[in-house]
């Protein structure tokens, strides 16, 4: 969502000349009310999208929308202040950046953060706390990229109430890079010019060099166009939240602003088709695109252009054009408060669905959007117009940047303060030190059933159990189709064990890592996370000509190099691994002195992290049957091994007791999702899973 300045084309549409810092209300000469009826239109869809109407599955694309009209006026600003001054004045700039951003911005992170310790659980309430923080310092993109890509967190992550900051924060770190490009290539050009004098007698030394900038924006949107591509082909999720990946959407809406006068010179009715197409673009893309979509890919280009048209199309409010239709009332009174419209109505559908007890209708939504606009509306009149007219902040240029730090104390604060009002703690290993798994599970089972309270003190806490995952950086190739050979066990071992497969199999390196330490063995896991055994032997295409099998190929040359005493291969009960896994365990056999197979986990229903943070929570009310699939999946994995004739190992009794699974172990939480075990019961299990490999015994 953008919270940029609008900027005023002339009546005439020669040239683009800025405007108050706020989008006003009422009527003004040569306003482009076109682009504030863009910016309802963009709203109106993200909100849309976000309150499930039915059509409007691509609503997202009212971001992109944001992202042009954002690069178009700001661009434009920039370049009237360099004429203006024979400079960029970045102390100016981003004074009036923070006047125009921050107030509503903080406020809503502020009063989000307190409304999710009144209404979340414990654990929802502290992810805000800290997507609070992130958001506050316009990076949570970045945060949300990491869980968003992240296979072992992925599943487990509670939609957040700022969620939404992503697109913020991608607008403000382009900021932060943009203006200074711009100085740098369009009026470090015009210092050279100086210098150097022009030939011309007629030409004009203290204009900025429009060429040198669109040179610049062409190179810098081509190569974020090239990467947006293939990064969403290959991690969307990364790419959804990326600065660089989206900065192209931006970069069009400066290329705009640059070549104004170039686009004014274009035939009234041409520019006029241009805004009925813009406008024709962006509603195929809103009414077509799905959750599917590759976004920000090329797909983008449809609303990204369309939007593009639009504003191109609007210069000079030509006749017959969408002008008029964008300039109505309810347009511009949407467009005026759209920056506040967006920051508040996503935390009032999140915050709202969590408060009651049953799931919300469409028109329960759409009656929560009706209370935002009215929200948005005071928040626009008593936090936004006040602080961009402020006198003692617009006296100075750089009056404004004292925001900054106000903003970010204010929420760190808030951060700080709520913290203090968890009551988890994290404790340091189990309970009963030495006591077996199997023990401790029949224990928890019945501490469960006679709905025992729940430890504050657990390993790890259960505020930060949905963390505690073995990531073992460049040793895997979850990203990659190759990874370093990592050894993680004895260096001066003379056998040596391999772990192989996905993330069911790496969850175990913890595990193993201490049973090779102790026997003596090197211990090297080759595993690739996100792929499921049938991807391994290409039984279905994922794209990018299978990445899975590229790596399962050179995984085989590797263990076959190494010619390993024992490989270790966690079993994954999903789409067709029982398949993939008839093929792959042959492949592995005579690798190999001895094959083990370790049966899926049996996993829970909830995250374990989240059940026992819920208000009202007992050990009973997070105590879960295991599920029939797994059973299935648990004959398949045994029998599967019975006719390769390989080693079985099955974790049940470890984690459940007569189909009883707990959500707490001797004080380990076991799960930091639903199906992966955290690094502390892992390394728990080291003695279980000792008994069943005995490297002990095969040490000689």
């Amino acid at each position: 969502m953008t919270g940029s300045e609008p900027a005023d084309p002339s009546p005439s549409g020669d040239e683009a000349t800025p405007s108050d810092e706020h989008p006003p209300l009422v009527r003004k000469k040569g306003y482009r009310w076109d682009i504030q009826g863009m910016r309802a239109v963009a709203v109106v869809l993200v909100m849309l999208w976000h309150a499930k109407v039915p059509g409007i599955e691509g609503g997202f694309i009212g971001v992109d929308v944001f992202f042009v009209i954002s690069g178009f006026l700001i661009t434009g600003l920039l370049l009237e202040d360099g004429k203006k001054h024979h400079r960029i004045g970045f102390l100016h700039f981003y004074a009036r950046r923070a006047r125009r951003i921050l107030p509503a911005a903080t406020l809503v992170i502020v009063a989000t953060s307190i409304s999710s310790l009144l209404i979340l659980n414990a654990y929802q309430a502290k992810a805000e706390l800290i997507d609070g923080m992130w958001a506050g310092f316009f990076a949570v993109n970045v945060r949300f990229a990491r869980v968003g890509t992240n296979y072992f967190t992925k599943a487990t992550a509670v939609t957040s109430p700022l969620q939404h900051y992503w697109s913020l924060s991608v607008e403000e770190q382009f900021y932060v890079v943009w203006p200074a490009l711009m100085a740098l290539s369009g009026f470090g050009f015009l210092a050279l010019r100086r210098r150097r004098r022009a030939r011309a007698a007629h030409a004009d030394l203290r204009t900025p060099s429009t060429a040198m900038i669109t040179a610049t924006l062409l190179v810098l949107g081509g190569l974020s166009l090239y990467f947006s591509i293939r990064q969403t082909a290959t991690d969307p999720h990364a790419a959804y939240f990326s600065t660089f990946d989206r900065a192209w959407e931006l970069i069009v809406g400066a290329l705009l602003a640059v070549q104004l006068p170039r686009v004014a010179q274009l035939s009234r009715h041409f520019r006029a088709a241009l805004t009925w197409l813009g406008l024709a673009g962006i509603f195929v893309a809103a009414t077509t695109f799905t959750a599917t979509t590759p976004v920000p890919g090329s797909a983008t280009l449809l609303p990204v252009l369309s939007s593009a048209a639009v504003i191109a199309g609007g210069i000079g409010a030509p006749r017959a054009s969408a002008a008029w239709l964008l300039s109505l009332g309810p347009m511009r009174f949407l467009g005026a408060i759209s920056y506040s419209l967006y920051l508040w109505h996503w935390p009032i559908l999140i915050l709202a669905a969590a408060y009651f007890p049953f799931p919300l209708n469409l028109t329960q939504r759409l009656v929560l959007l009706g209370a935002a606009t009215v929200v948005a509306f005071f928040s626009y009149a008593f936090i936004e117009l006040p602080f961009q007219r402020a006198k003692r902040l617009t006296r100075r240029n750089y009056a404004g940047l004292v925001l900054w730090p106000v903003a970010v104390s204010m929420i760190v604060i808030v951060a700080i303060v709520s913290e203090s009002q968890f009551a988890y703690v994290s404790a340091a290993g189990p309970t009963v030190p030495g006591l077996s798994a199997s023990t401790a599970v029949i224990d928890a089972v019945a501490a469960a059933k006679a709905q025992d309270p729940i430890p504050t003190a657990t390993d790890p806490s259960i505020l930060n159990a949905v963390t505690d995952y073995t990531f073992i950086g460049r040793c895997s190739a979850y990203r990659t189709t190759r990874s370093a050979i990592c050894e993680m066990g004895d260096p001066k071992g003379t056998k040596t064990i391999i772990l192989f497969g996905n993330s069911h199999s790496s969850m175990w390196i913890p595990t193993i890592a201490i049973l090779a330490k102790q026997a003596k063995w090197k211990f090297f896991p080759i595993v690739k996370e996100a792929c499921g055994y049938d991807d391994y032997v290409a039984l279905r295409h994922i794209g990018l000509r299978n990445p899975c099998a590229r790596w399962y190929r050179w995984s085989l040359t590797v263990i076959r190099r190494i010619h390993p005493d024992m490989v270790v291969v966690g079993a994954y009960g999903y789409r067709e691994w029982a398949k993939g896994m008839s093929m792959i365990l042959p492949h592995l056999k005579p690798l190999t002195k001895r094959l083990v197979l370790i049966a899926d986990v049996p996993g829970v229903q909830a995250i374990p992290g989240y059940c026992l943070s819920e208000s009202g929570a007992n050990l009973g009310s997070c105590l879960w049957p295991e599920s029939m699939e797994r059973i299935t999946d648990l004959s398949i994995a045994r029998r599967l091994a019975s006719v390769t004739r390989i080693g079985f190992v099955d974790p049940e009794s470890w984690l459940c007791y007569r189909r009883l699974c707990p959500s707490v172990i001797n004080g380990l939480i076991p799960y930091y999702d639903t199906s992966h075990l955290t690094v502390a019961y892992a390394r728990y299990l080291a003695p279980d899973l000792g008994v069943s490999l005995d490297l002990t015994r095969h040490r000689r």
